[in-house]
Parts: C-alpha cells; sequence; structure tokens
C-alpha cells in the first residue's frame, strides 16, 4: 500500500526538530536510508521529516532516537513534545485556498520570529500595509485580475491577521524603505495618501528608514528581502522571487544578508530624516 504523504507548512519548531533529528542521524553516522528501514518507512518520508514537511508519530520519532542512541525518558519526551507543538495547525492554515505554499512557510517563520529586518523594493513591507493597499497590491499582481473579489477579500483579511504581532507589540520591524515606493501610486493617490498616513503613525517595536531615490547603488538592487530572529532557532532569509519566497538558512547566507542589511542601513537616512521625507511624499499627493 503506498505511504500517505502528508504536506505540512514547515514552522520554527517543525524546523528545530528537523536539524535536530538530522544532526543526529549524521552523528550517528547513518543514511536517511539506513534509518528508514529501522523505522519501517521511505528513504523519502525521513527526509520529509527532517525538512519539517511531514509530522511523525512518537512511534517512528522513538525509534529514530533509540537508533541515535537517546535512551534518556526525559530527552525523549522533549524531542516529542517537540513533534507536537509542531504539529499544531497555525491561524494561516484558514487561508490555504488563496495563500501559496511558499507564503504560508514565510507566515509561518514569520509569525514565531522576535525581530524582522526588512528591506521594501518592489511594495510596502506587507506588516505595514493598508487593507486599501494590500488590496491594490494583490490585483496588481501577475494574474491578480483573474482572481475573485472573495479571494482578494480572503487575502487582505490573511495581511490584516498578520499584522497584529506588530500591532501588538511584541515584535520589533526594522523596515528600510524604497523612496520610489512613497510616490507609487499603486490604487490611486486617495490609497497611496493613506498608506503613508499609516506610516506616519508612530510605533514603538517599529523603525521606518527611507533609502532615498538618488542613491544609485545600494546593496539591495538585486531584490527585498527580510531576515527574521528567533529566540531559540538560527536566522532565516526570506527573498521575495518571482516564484514565491525563497528561504535561506546557512550561516554564509545570514551573514552576507546581514551584511547587505547593515550598508542599507547606514546608506539610508535616519529615522527623523526618514520621517520628514514621507510626511513631504504624503504633502506632495
Amino acid at each position: 500500500m503506498p505511504e500517505k504523504r502528508e504536506r505540512r507548512t514547515p514552522s520554527v519548531r517543525g524546523r528545530q526538530l528537523g536539524l535536530e533529528l538530522k544532526r543526529l542521524r549524521i552523528e550517528a553516522q547513518l543514511t536517511a536510508d539506513h534509518v528508514a528501514e529501522h523505522v519501517g518507512c521511505s528513504q523519502g518520508k525521513v527526509s520529509r521529516i527532517e525538512l519539517a514537511q511531514t509530522g511523525i508519530s512518537k512511534g517512528d520519532l522513538f525509534l529514530m532516537l533509540a537508533l541515535y542512541g537517546i535512551t534518556d525518558p526525559q530527552v525523549k519526551e522533549q524531542y516529542w513534545r517537540l513533534a507536537r507543538e509542531a504539529r499544531g495547525r497555525g491561524w494561516w492554515e484558514n487561508y490555504r485556498q488563496v495563500i501559496t505554499s511558499g507564503l504560508s512557510t514565510y507566515i509561518a517563520f514569520e509569525a514565531e520570529a522576535s525581530q524582522l529586518n526588512s528591506w521594501s523594493w518592489g511594495t510596502i513591507n506587507g506588516l505595514l500595509q493598508t487593507a486599501d493597499y494590500a488590496r491594490a497590491v494583490f490585483l496588481g499582481e501577475p494574474g491578480g485580475h483573474g482572481r475573485t473579489d472573495e479571494d482578494i477579500d480572503k487575502l487582505v483579511a490573511a495581511r490584516m491577521e498578520r499584522q497584529q504581532p506588530i500591532m501588538e507589540g511584541p515584535v520589533e520591524l526594522w523596515c528600510i524603505l524604497d523612496e520610489s515606493l512613497l510616490r507609487r501610486t499603486l490604487g490611486g493617490p486617495g490609497v497611496l495618501k493613506g498608506q503613508i498616513d499609516h506610516l506616519l503613525k508612530p510605533r514603538r517595536n517599529v523603525t521606518i528608514q527611507v533609502l532615498r531615490q538618488q542613491t544609485l547603488w545600494h546593496a539591495g538592487l538585486n531584490g527585498a528581502f527580510t531576515i527574521m530572529n528567533f529566540p531559540s532557532h538560527p536566522d532565516v532569509v526570506f527573498i521575495e522571487t518571482l516564484a514565491g519566497d525563497l528561504h535561506l538558512e546557512s550561516a554564509g547566507d545570514i551573514e552576507q544578508f546581514t551584511l547587505a542589511f547593515n550598508y542599507l542601513r547606514a546608506a539610508a537616512a535616519g529615522v527623523e530624516e526618514s520621517r520628514e521625507l514621507i510626511a513631504r511624499a504624503r504633502d506632495e499627493i
């Protein structure tokens, strides 16, 4: 009987468990094939568990841990607790019909981040968008005019729900905006003016800088990206592409994008001057 594949949205806790299981397997000098034979599943399932693309039963987890030499009952229960937490459904699962798997992964990580460092080039960061601006963005995306009004409403509702951690304060957001975004009238002048007014609302956990348009060369020319920091998980970088958000986790990639963000932060106008630039753009509409 073929093995049933249950694809999950990778979460931070799922990635923690997957990385730990992969580390234990490598330290035990075992291949995924060896583990699959011991557990009684396919090599592909072992890989999906390590990539947090599928859940793991308590029986399979304990078989793996025994193979890796983990016999302490308390340690085994700690791994099982992590596996149970990874199985929880996030609010974004209610929007699976309209949200792509790549965006679901992004939201799942974003929901558990403690700090977000973002460079916004094509559109204003989704966590700072008004509902009207978000609607204009979704309508303007490739294929956006083919979406139903109900689909657009659901996408806007999901974007507004994403903003709750920012509105409520537990997440720190440092966002650098390209100045051209302040003059790109997505949805019309009224929508942009409302969006800029929203950016001017003071929030203690949000820092906004503007990179002036006359900055010809800068470290963000290859596109928008977000660096996510977590309390107990390695940093992750998400890059915006036409095919969806690509996420990177290697230490080298994190270092490269952190350096790029620091260069952007240094090149951008200071916080107070940025606020003046935003206000000036509003007055020019």
